[in-house]
């Protein structure tokens, strides 16, 4: 399933159901590019849907309970397979503050609430267009598939090449025992055939006292 020519995933969290429902509602509705749009209410479950989806952009809420904004954006920058996946923290906590501790771990670009979604869209098509190249085959399963997720079989795809060779195989004891107990049954034979080439010696007749 390669990455090339679909639409990104957009990964949205925010423990504020209004907000939650009122950011997602206008991604679906945005051009150039279309999106997916998946949806988490606190830190744990949107840091559970990237490794699962491998979204291209994750629009995080800082204040969360549990797993805050700020910590789910550090996990996803120190995992090797979500390098391609851009975040943009969307706060009430102040601009100034915002600016400072944004980029420290990790985001890509910052909103202060209240904002215009017009501002939105701007960051939203930055961040995807600046992770563009990163994108190309990142392969992940559908929304609402099941089995090994998609993280897992990049993991796995990892694994497999750093993996070593395997060992050659070693014939198990009971064969070798086999084969040793074939050549001392057939030893027996090959010695008699060459006894049986032999010419038989025969008794010379002793001499008579006179």
């Amino acid at each position: 399933m390669q990455r090339s020519g679909a639409s990104p995933l957009v990964l949205v969290a925010d423990d504020e159901p209004s907000m939650l429902e009122l950011v997602s509602r206008h991604l679906k509705t945005m051009d150039n590019p279309k999106v997916e749009v998946i949806e988490a209410s606190d830190g744990e479950q949107a840091w559970k849907l990237a490794r699962e989806h491998l979204p291209d952009l994750v629009v995080l809420d800082v204040m969360m309970p549990g797993m805050s904004g700020w910590e789910v954006c550090r996990k996803i920058r120190e995992d090797v397979a979500l390098a391609h996946t851009g975040v943009v923290m969307l706060t009430g906590i102040g601009e100034n503050l915002n600016q400072m501790t944004s980029p420290l771990y990790g985001a890509d670009a910052y909103i202060d609430k209240p904002f215009e979604f017009h501002e939105l869209d701007e960051k939203v098509k930055s961040a995807l267009s600046a992770r563009a190249s990163q994108r190309e085959g990142v392969a992940r399963p559908p929304i609402n598939g099941s089995g090994v997720s998609a993280h897992e079989a990049m993991r796995s795809r990892q694994d497999a090449v750093t993996a070593p060779a395997p060992k050659p195989k070693r014939k198990p004891a009971k064969a070798k025992a086999k084969k040793k107990a074939v050549k001392a049954k057939a030893a027996p034979k090959r010695a008699t055939k060459k006894a049986a080439r032999r010419p038989k010696k025969t008794a010379k007749p002793r001499k008579r006292a006179k």
